[in-house]
């Protein structure tokens, strides 16, 4: 066996000895994409919004062990209607905004339930703490409604945290009688790629 030959069995076998898959498409998210939380204080419902998020998504539903993601969400970005409520948010004892600036999900396992039901498994860092999680959305694709040649997918989805696991809620705030532990975290995001 050549040299040149050797070489290549070895990098073969380092491959898995089988054929190289392409790389899962490229999604761009789109404006109207949402990423936001409800929790009730003193027992009224309160919805916030981040104003500012990012973030790399490479799916295909037909390569979900190749496909993954990674979301950062500026916290400081958080929108809940209310600039006295907002900057409480934003404060030291929550999100620590000036601190931990940004939350990150990344996932790098995905799950079909059946129809649109798919699962992203992961894990979340929020303040100074990573947890693994789990998380749930719908999932469809549809050619785009404007741009011709290119497919929208829209995933739903939401699940609850427990804040206090994150470290939010310090002082005061560890109490849940105002404030329960319980967040629902919402999100819809739209994104598109050239069709295939």
């Amino acid at each position: 066996m050549t040299r040149a030959l050797a070489l290549a069995a070895l990098l073969a076998a380092a491959l898995g000895a089988g054929p190289l898959r392409a790389e899962p498409s490229l999604w761009t998210i789109e404006d109207g994409s949402r990423v936001g939380f409800q929790v009730r204080q003193s027992g009224a419902p309160v919805e916030a919004w981040f104003e500012r998020f990012e973030g790399e998504i490479r799916f295909d539903p037909a390569q979900l062990e190749t496909s993954r993601l990674w979301i950062e969400i500026e916290t400081g970005s958080v929108n809940s209607r209310s600039s006295d409520r907002d900057n409480t948010i934003r404060s030291r004892d929550l999100f620590d905004v000036e601190t931990w600036p940004v939350a990150r999900f990344e996932a790098d396992g995905f799950r079909h339930g059946g129809g649109e039901a798919y699962e992203a498994r992961g894990r979340l860092t929020l303040r100074d703490m990573t947890l693994e999680l789990a998380l749930p959305f719908a999932l469809t694709i549809e050619p785009h409604p404007i741009e011709a040649g290119a497919e929208q997918a829209t995933a739903r989805g939401e699940v609850t945290l427990l804040r206090l696991d994150y470290g939010v809620g310090q002082g005061q705030w560890q109490d849940t009688s105002m404030v329960p532990n319980e967040v629902l975290v919402r999100f819809e995001i739209l994104a598109k790629r050239p069709m295939e």
